[in-house]
């Protein structure tokens, strides 16, 4: 299904960026997580498609001379929490999922769980997490998390949000944000979110 919107998304994007690939100019071949999706798009729409997939939560590495695109598109879940333990036996337990609270201006504690699987491989992996406002300004932004993914793409992590002061009401975005040794820049992966008021 997520295959499926993506080549239609594709196609449409590039049908308003140039509906026909020009006389002796290179085509790319379009790759999801290893399975090829579209074909035979004109070569100056790359850049386009790059843009638009890192908007869409994904990593694109892009061989001008094979043509080849590679679009990595992690499957990221996150649950925002007022408690995340693990037990003796590695079991992990979570407690009152959260939807939002009632007052502004209280400081707040809850904890985000973010599982993640199909990261693109990279020897140094980085993630934050980061709180937006409902004016869509940082409000706070967790640790930054380093991990390895050469010998397996799927993990999970959690960052505890202590007395974090929530001073607007409307909705709050926890953004996974993720980039790789061959990123500049962080790409938004996956979000969640609660609000504040009532």
């Amino acid at each position: 299904m997520k295959k499926r919107w993506l080549s239609a998304l594709l196609v449409l994007t590039v049908a308003g960026v140039g509906s026909t690939t020009a006389l002796g100019e290179g085509a790319i071949r379009i790759f999801l997580n290893g399975e090829r999706i579209v074909s035979d798009l004109p070569g100056s729409t790359a850049s386009s498609v790059e843009e638009m997939m890192n908007r869409l939560g994904g990593f694109t590495e892009y061989d001008q001379r094979s043509g080849k695109m590679e679009i990595i598109k992690p499957t990221v879940n996150v649950l925002v929490l007022e408690g995340i333990q693990q037990s003796r036996s590695k079991n992990v337990v979570f407690s009152n999922p959260i939807k939002g609270y009632s007052d502004k201006d209280v400081p707040r504690t809850f904890n985000v769980f973010v599982e993640v699987d199909e990261a693109p491989s990279a020897k140094d992996l980085r993630m934050q997490i980061v709180l937006i406002g409902p004016d869509g300004k940082e409000v706070e932004q967790g640790q930054t998390w380093k991990h390895s993914t050469q010998n397996g793409n799927s993990f999970y992590f959690s960052e505890p949000f202590v007395s974090t002061k929530l001073e607007q009401y409307g909705t709050y975005k926890v953004q996974v944000q993720m980039k790789t040794e061959k990123f500049d820049e962080y790409v938004t992966v996956g979000e969640n979110s609660f609000t504040v008021g009532r």
